[in-house]
């Protein structure tokens, strides 16, 4: 949401806390701290939803149960980072974490969010 400037800082810092906790892992920094920040990325994950969501229904969005639906998905997977972390060990987590939880954000900024920015420009939706 590029027009957003609010929302967009938001996504770049999500994207940062990811590598944050990619390269934490890559590292291999202490349990403790992997899951601290992944623990910070959920709750900043959980902040960034409820207000694209409060946006996206001040916008009158058609679409907003579909992208609500979404974004409990995206918030299920997070949450059982620290278990495929536990269960896989850290050399698997980066490779599976950058090929998947890390693509599919991306791929959810990138492209279903671009769905709903029209909406809340077009809308008059102050940020």
């Amino acid at each position: 949401m590029h027009d957003v400037p609010e929302i967009e800082q938001q996504h770049q810092k999500l994207i940062g806390m990811m590598n944050e906790l990619n390269e934490a892992v890559k590292n291999k920094e202490s349990r403790t701290d992997i899951y601290r920040i992944i623990d910070d990325v959920i709750a900043y994950t959980r902040l960034h939803f409820d207000i694209e969501e409060q946006l996206m229904a001040e916008a009158g969005y058609p679409e907003i149960e579909a992208h609500k639906d979404k974004h409990r998905q995206l918030i299920q997977e997070a949450l059982h980072l620290k278990e495929k972390l536990d269960y896989v060990g850290g050399e698997m987590f980066t490779d599976w974490f950058t090929h998947w939880p890390f693509a599919r954000v991306l791929a959810h900024i990138q492209y279903a969010d671009n769905q709903i920015k029209d909406y809340i420009r077009q809308a008059g939706v102050k940020v």
